[in-house]
């Protein structure tokens, strides 16, 4: 396997890694807490990296893209802290499977954007709907736990932010930059993590930072903070050099990575669930591959 190939299953394994860390680190500190710890600790590793690469003078020439950033940023924040929840309320598990998920909010997006979904698409989406409700462990779609609820919140807040960076990386007066919108997404996340819990930031801060220790927890919120620096160099250089459907079709097999991980961890998965996470993958799957098909067609 050459060196660019490998790009692939090391995002599956950062990916993944960030949410086992999040879970970890969950498991003792609050969700704030969290959230403006690894935030705080990507924007000084950006700032760091942006200097010595000479690519921080980029993140001044921002001017027909300014409020999307922002945009980018609170849907940043949005889907964080839902992610965050979820965690803090269910299993990593649970959560790297039904934020996959994002593939089918991509899709339904789109139709209120005007593209009309195919037979398979509407399959796909019934399929994957299907495998929702026998991951969450439920028999119908009103008994969601809470944790799964802000899993699928999560998700679509994914979709959704997906479709402004795209915007802002193909806007022809001022299109950004990977650094420039990672900067800027990751930037204003921590603002709003900040804005959302002003009133309470510092006894939060404070409680928290005396339970930093050498413990897992400690660990996980470190490596959480790594990992998601990673995602954004290695989740947008994939994005540079290869198709998106090949990306997102890979990134489909993260929940099996992450749940063989967890079990070391004494997270277990019914057979009933294991069910429901072929199902998603396969629903996943093929809303992908017909993506790809009928942009191929639109070409020709």
């Amino acid at each position: 396997m050459s060196i660019k190939a490998l790009s692939l299953p090391v995002l599956v394994v950062v990916w993944g890694s960030y949410y086992i860390a999040n879970k970890l680190a969950l498991s003792m500190f609050g969700v704030v807490f969290n959230g403006v710890f690894i935030r705080t600790f990507v924007l000084f590793s950006m700032l760091l990296v942006g200097t010595f690469t000479g690519k921080i003078k980029e993140i001044l020439r921002v001017g027909y893209i300014f409020p999307r950033l922002v945009l980018i940023g609170l849907l940043g924040f949005a889907l964080d802290i839902t992610a965050f929840l979820g965690f803090k309320y269910s299993t990593a598990s649970k959560g790297a499977v039904l934020l996959r998920t994002d593939v089918l909010f991509s899709t339904v997006i789109s139709i209120f954007l005007g593209e009309l979904p195919s037979f398979v698409d509407i399959l796909s989406m019934v399929l994957m709907l299907f495998g929702v409700v026998l991951v969450s462990g439920s028999t119908d779609l009103i008994k969601f736990s809470y944790g799964d609820i802000f899993f699928l919140l999560s998700a679509f807040f994914i979709s959704l932010n997906a479709f402004v960076i795209r915007s802002v990386q193909e806007d022809k007066r001022n299109p950004g930059s990977d650094f420039v919108i990672a900067f800027y997404n990751n930037f204003f996340t921590l603002v709003f993590f900040c804005l959302f819990s002003i009133n309470s930031l510092v006894r939060e801060l404070t409680r928290n930072f005396t339970l930093l220790g050498a413990n897992i927890e400690t660990a996980g919120l470190v490596m959480g903070g790594i990992f998601q620096y990673l995602i954004y160099v290695v989740y947008y250089r994939n994005l540079r050099i290869f198709p998106v459907w090949l990306v997102r079709t890979v990134l489909l097999l993260m929940p099996a990575y992450v749940i063989f991980v967890m079990s070391f961890f004494g997270e277990s998965v019914t057979a009933k669930q294991l069910v429901g996470v072929l199902v998603i993958l396969f629903g996943g799957f093929l809303l992908t591959m017909s993506n790809y098909f009928s942009k191929g067609r639109e070409k020709r």
